[in-house]
């Protein structure tokens, strides 16, 4: 087996000293990553680069639980997908994550921000995309990396950073993605303005958050699950049928000790904020003709704030059963 690059040669010119200026590099070498302008080095932790920059003092105390969390329980889960050939076609057997691939195109840089055990990333890295994903735990991106490494892998790319203090220059990445993540961190408002200023002025953004009002049912299941078992759950009841698999979804639907809820008009705020053009959302807002979309990037009608209303309530009977978990897109100002 051949020894694989860490970054492809489309990612690591967009890498910099973490919490340094754009004006610095990196380098790979025989025992890790090093800044050339500043002398710093960077060695591998368990076999994994890592960039990683402390967090603000006020979000430490989170930022601490939810990396001891994933330490011991990394998510997903590969049992069964130890073949690249086993990850495509879960990819793109999936709805969404068949739809996100065409949306992305061809030969694009693509960040993926808490990209845990790195799924995606390297789902992603089909039609000659570039891909890097980063993480906060080094248990996550060890599968992820083992998973590269296995199936000789080239375009993808992973390393540890803090999503807050993201080693990567600005305004470089044509597609920045953070699906599920931000609702871990102490703040998802100031981690959405971190990301996106990775992505260059035209490119695209997606921010996938845990929905209010419909992760509620999950809570009320927080409560119950010791006392009736996992099959309360929708998707270990119906889609997984592997111990290890259902073991790790409830640890991190039920017991995950830091999560926040939004709204689709609070994503939108910060869209307004930070010069994104909305775009879509998935599911799509009712009467929006989003679920008529040629492709999940395409532009659509965002509704009125009584039809995004009514569409939330309406994911009561749909994704509240499997996590609430909604997407929003956007197009950075060019």
């Amino acid at each position: 087996m051949t020894t694989l690059p860490l970054f492809s040669d489309r990612i690591l010119p967009l890498l910099k000293a973490p919490g340094k200026g754009d004006d610095t590099t990196i380098a790979v070498t025989a025992d890790g990553l090093r800044c050339p302008e500043t002398g710093e080095a960077f060695p591998l932790l368990r076999g994994i680069p890592s960039l990683y920059h402390p967090s603000p003092e006020e979000g430490a105390d989170v930022t601490a639980r939810i990396r001891s969390f994933y330490e011991e329980t990394p998510f997903p889960s590969y049992e069964g997908l130890e073949e690249y050939g086993e990850l495509v076609s879960k990819g793109l057997s999936n709805p969404f994550s068949r739809q996100l691939l065409d949306a992305i195109g061809h030969n694009k840089t693509v960040l993926e921000c808490g990209c845990g055990t790195g799924q995606m990333s390297n789902f992603l890295q089909l039609n000659n995309n570039h891909v890097l994903g980063i993480d906060l735990s080094l248990a996550s991106l060890g599968l992820a990396v083992e998973h590269k490494t296995r199936n000789q892998l080239t375009r993808p790319g992973f390393c540890q950073m803090n999503i807050f203090e993201l080693a990567i220059k600005d305004s470089s990445f044509d597609v920045v993605i953070s699906h599920g993540v931000l609702h871990h961190t102490f703040d998802a408002r100031r981690a959405f303005a971190s990301i996106v200023k990775k992505c260059k002025p035209g490119g695209f953004v997606m921010v996938g958050l845990y929905n209010m009002p419909s992760r509620f049912p999950t809570w009320m299941r927080s409560k119950l699950i010791r006392l009736l078992g996992p099959k309360i759950d929708y998707v270990v009841r119906n889609r997984i049928r592997d111990a290890r698999k259902a073991e790790v979804w409830i640890k991190d639907q039920y017991f995950n000790p830091h999560e926040t809820w939004h709204s689709i008009d609070e994503v939108l705020g910060w869209f307004d904020e930070n010069g994104i053009e909305y775009l879509n959302c998935s599911p799509a807002i009712l009467d929006s003709a989003g679920e008529d979309a040629p492709g999940l990037f395409d532009k659509t009608d965002p509704g009125t704030r009584w039809s995004r209303f009514v569409t939330q309530m309406s994911w009561l009977g749909t994704i509240a059963r499997e996590g609430a978990l909604f997407d929003v897109i956007g197009r950075k100002a060019a």
